[in-house]
Order: structure tokens, then sequence, then C-alpha cells
């Protein structure tokens, strides 16, 4: 069985640029492409470039999408075995249109997929969940599944909240997950607590802490990561201005990196590290994840410096 398993969200995104002032009830000339995201799918990606034992869990239509976005990952190593492809069922999707400037004119969503990640699929998998070193949950899971999963589930699970919308979600059983990663304002959603100080990062990482989060990582965007296990606690910035292509994808590199971080053995400190080279490679590239993604890439990387509070008594 797969050391890591990711059970998550998978979508197709559509977008079309205009070349010219787009005009109503008319053909406009333009670019139009098609890619694959979801928090979930995006994790599973990361880890497949990385070289990790990986499966992920979910579900899309029995469509070309569905069937495209199961065959990349399928190249890329990752076990496909629980990807279920449901007949009748779209995958979900998300079409936008962007006019000559580049700015969202329209955008239409489709996710009626992920409310069929229901607690039935968590129970057909219970047993390899089990055989896991660690489970990864995504937050656009209907809230009924993540529970599920928090009280079914032996192995230890990671949570990454998604958006704040789906970190409201997890507000009533954060604790049940062994390792969380959100950003700063999911952060604040799940403990209630306003987080701009490092006092407040401080508070927050308590506060997880005392409902039963083993390991905390509050990402704050380009300023770096904060982290927190026992008595082990700091922020890790970055040591130079990182290059912003596209931020969509940070999130779930960090996430991936410290999933196979922490199969490898990598102490939270290496961890926080390995999750921040992770995201500043993703920012490097259009995609949802950057194909140049790998562990040979980010062990070469050097890009950050400790700060902030250390509290290195283990």
């Amino acid at each position: 069985m797969s050391e890591i398993i990711v059970i998550g969200g998978v979508k197709a995104n559509i977008t079309a640029s205009a070349f010219e002032q787009m005009m109503a009830a008319r053909q406009n000339p333009g670019k139009i492409s098609i890619s694959y995201s979801g928090t979930g799918r995006n994790i599973a990606e990361n880890l497949g470039r990385m070289k990790a034992d990986t499966a992920l869990v979910t579900v899309a239509g029995d469509d070309i999408t569905g069937k495209g976005a199961k065959l990349q990952l399928e190249e890329l190593g990752v076990d496909t075995r629980f990807f279920k492809l449901l007949e009748g069922q779209n995958t979900a999707m998300n079409i936008a249109i962007l006019n000559i400037i580049g700015d969202l004119e329209f955008a239409v969503d489709d996710l009626a997929a992920y409310q069929r990640m229901s607690q039935d699929i968590a129970n057909e998998v219970k047993e390899s969940l089990d055989e896991a070193k660690i489970v990864c949950v995504d937050g656009s899971l209907p809230e009924e599944t993540l529970k599920h999963l928090t009280e079914v589930a032996d192995t230890p699970l990671f949570f990454d909240p998604h958006t704040e919308a789906d970190a409201e979600k997890a507000k009533g059983f954060i604790g049940k997950f062994h390792t969380i990663k959100p950003n700063r304002g999911e952060a604040s959603v799940l403990c209630g607590m306003e987080i701009f100080s490092e006092e407040q990062l401080m508070a927050a990482g308590q506060w997880f802490a005392d409902q039963g989060v083993r390991r905390i990582f509050i990402t704050l965007s380009g300023g770096g990561v904060y982290y927190k296990e026992g008595f082990t606690e700091g922020i890790l910035r970055p040591d130079q201005v990182l290059t912003f292509v596209n931020e969509e994808g940070a999130g779930d590199a960090f996430s991936a990196a410290i999933l196979d971080g922490t199969v490898r053995g990598m102490d939270m400190k290496e961890l926080a590290a390995y999750g921040m080279k992770a995201a500043a490679l993703a920012l490097e590239s259009k995609e949802p994840v950057n194909p140049l993604m790998s562990r040979q890439r980010l062990e070469q990387e050097r890009t950050l410096e400790a700060g902030g509070p250390e509290k290195e008594r283990m």
C-alpha cells in the first residue's frame, strides 16, 4: 500500500483569454487552455513529481476530462486505484473568461462532484488508510466526510483547509488532526483569534496544541511559515524576495513537501524549510503545479533563514 494517501478534489480549469475587446452575442477571438487542479489533486501531483509513494482518493466524471486527469497522475506514478470515474457525473470544472488585459470578466463553477466524496468512499478505503504512514485530507470535502475520517482513521491525519470557508467546516473537531497547514486567514477562522503579530501566531499555535494538534504549520504568504510541535516553535522567513508568477499552487506544494518530509523522517525545522522551498518553486510557474518540482530540485535550493520566535526545547 502507499505510504501517503491524499483524499481530496480534482477539477478542470478552462481559461479563455480574449485577444480583442469582447462583444456580447458574438464569437470573440482568443486563446483557450485547459489544466487540472483541485487541492487534493495538486498535492498528489506534487508528490508524484517528488517520486513519493502516493495514492489519490477522489471522484470525477466518467468523461474525457476525468479520464485525462486520472491518466496524467498515472503517468507520474501516482496510485489511482481509488480514483473513481462516476457514470453520469460531470467532472468538477471552472470556466474563466479573461478580457484583453487579462482580468476576469466571467466565471462559472460546477463543483457538484465534490459532494460525491461521501463517507462511503472513506469506508471503502479504510483498510488502505490504516496501512499508510500519513493521510492528507483536503478541506473541500463535505463536512460530514471530514468528520467521519477523523473518527475512523487510525493513521495520522494531515489537514489542508483549502479556503477559509472550508476551514469553518472543521472548527468543531480540529483537534482530531495530527498535522494542520492553514494559512493565516484559515488559522484565524479555525481558532477564532486575530493573527497579525508573532505573539498572536504563538497564541494560536498554543491554542491548536491545546486542542490536540501535534504539528502546526501556519503559512504567511510571502512572509514565511510559523511552525510548532511541543516546545519546538519558530518562524522561517525567505532570505530574498520571491518570484511570484502564480500564487495558486504554492500552498499545495508546501503541503506535499510536508507529507513527503514526514514519511522521510524530517524534524519540524527541516519540514518547514522543505515546505518553503517547495512553495517558492511553485511560485515560479504559471501552472498549478510546477513541472520542475522534484526532490533533487528542492534539495538544491537554499532560500530560507530562521527568524522570529525560536524555542528548541524538546
